[in-house]
């Protein structure tokens, strides 16, 4: 009641003239009267001199009008920052993955995103898994991304695209000579995204020493089902807590690795690794932006959402 009072007075101020006032702000004279009539009573003194014509402010009436342009001020700086939020043009987004995710699938996004809605802040963490889960809880994230499927009670999840796991085996392994119809290079899978070589019969590789993640990982958890499958127990070399380490380090002729397709088409190729597909039924799983289930969306999440749902996947 005190800002609408406000403003009837505000415009008595405006137009010198209740009459006037009344007739602007479409309510009849009457009505505004009793209205500034309840400022007074509230502010404890008449706000305007009715003797004069046209009627000029008291000295307590000065003081309310410059209090009033103040409240006014704040309010249409709060106005336009809504609006700015509302049309994204204001706040900001923080946004969570792994040492994969944040080096390889974000930076494109997080450019596409910023060119559209420049006034956002983006803020960018890098965590294992089980972290970003907390901190989406905690409400560090506005949203998270990752290749494995979060707790639908506790998160709601957006499809980003689909992606497989794949093996990446040293050029220099003898192996390779006895699988030649079923391998892929980098070239393959940037260029053409291409993942129409028959799957690898796994058990091929039962004696080549292999480089893993560490358990609890999606893609460990799909490995360790693939050998399963295959019907052998893998001879872990070296147990690794990111895919880039594992990725890096078979390049380098340190053993076989599982890991994604988006690694592959997003890295620098590297022709010391011949890549091969698995049992498709396995390896296939999907990237998902994730946040808190029953969070306030706000304006930059939804239209970052929006802008993953109309991007298209490789």
């Amino acid at each position: 009641m005190m800002f609408r009072e406000m403003r009837y007075v505000y415009e008595v101020y405006r137009q010198r003239s209740f009459s006037k006032a009344a007739e602007a702000m479409f309510i009849a004279q009457p009505s505004l009267s009793q209205m500034i009539r309840k400022a007074e009573a509230r502010t404890g003194g008449p706000l305007f001199d009715r003797s004069t014509v046209p009627v000029t402010l008291t000295a307590l009436g000065r003081a309310y009008i410059e209090a009033a342009e103040e409240i006014m001020q704040v309010e249409e700086r709060f106005g336009r920052y809504m609006s700015d939020a509302e049309n994204c043009l204001a706040g900001s987004l923080t946004l969570g993955g792994t040492t994969l995710f944040t080096s390889y699938v974000l930076p494109p996004l997080i450019s596409a995103f910023s060119s559209r809605y420049p006034g956002v802040e983006i803020r960018l963490y890098e965590q294992h898994t089980h972290v970003l889960k907390q901190e989406l809880q905690d409400g560090v994230l506005d949203l998270a991304v990752d290749n494995g499927q979060l707790d639908s009670n506790l998160y709601e999840h957006f499809l980003y695209q689909q992606e497989q796991v794949i093996l990446a085996v040293p050029r220099q392994f003898a192996v390779n000579d006895d699988c030649r119809p079923y391998q892929m290079t980098a070239a393959d899978l940037r260029e053409k995204g291409d993942l129409s070589a028959p799957p690898l019969p796994l058990a091929k590789m039962a004696d080549v020493p292999f480089l893993f993640l560490k358990e609890g990982n999606d893609t460990r958890i799909r490995a360790d089902r693939l050998c399963a499958q295959a019907g052998f127990t893998p001879k872990i070399r070296l147990q690794l807590d990111q895919q880039l380490a594992v990725y890096n380090l078979a390049a380098y002729g340190m053993g076989a690795a599982f890991i994604s397709d988006t690694l592959v088409k997003s890295a620098v190729p590297d022709d010391r690794l011949v890549f091969y597909r698995c049992d498709p039924e396995t390896a296939s799983r999907s990237i998902w932006f994730f946040h808190k289930r029953n969070r306030f969306v706000t304006a930059p999440m939804a239209a970052f959402l929006k802008m993953i749902a109309e991007t298209p996947t490789k």
